[in-house]
């Protein structure tokens, strides 16, 4: 019985940490704009401001991850594109001692990592080549 129960404890917890890592890209953009606030002790004005463009940042990063039809190649380069306009927009709303913190910001911030999924012309080369060699 207890065995069981510590098993059925496990499996939520489980459960829970897999769930924990799907976040809209709403919550990604609160998250991003009070790091910003704290790091760059943005005031309201320019929180007003930064919030719409990081939303459409993260809503348009979570469009490139969902595409099935491209490599994670691309997608990175897609995403890095996406930040680089978003933080060009941000840049023009600080002040320059801010730029300057938002400048280090930028390089801390962590690489733009996706999981590898191959083309779809790459699968169907791939499986055309497993059904060749198993004839």
């Amino acid at each position: 019985m207890k065995k069981l129960f510590l098993t059925g404890i496990g499996f939520f917890l489980a459960m829970s940490l897999i769930f924990a890592q799907q976040t809209t890209p709403e919550e990604n953009a609160t998250k991003v704009v009070t790091e910003l606030v704290t790091k760059l002790t943005l005031n309201d004005e320019q929180k007003t401001a930064v919030s719409p463009i990081v939303l459409d940042q993260e809503k348009a990063i979570a469009a490139v991850i969902q595409d099935t039809t491209t490599t994670a190649d691309v997608k990175k380069e897609s995403i890095t594109k996406l930040q680089g306009e978003s933080d060009s927009k941000i840049a023009l709303l600080l002040t320059d001692e801010q730029k300057v913190a938002f400048k280090k910001y930028i390089e801390e911030r962590p690489a733009v990592s996706i999981p590898a999924t191959p083309a779809p012309t790459e699968q169907k080369e791939n499986n055309n080549e497993n059904s060749n060699q198993q004839q």
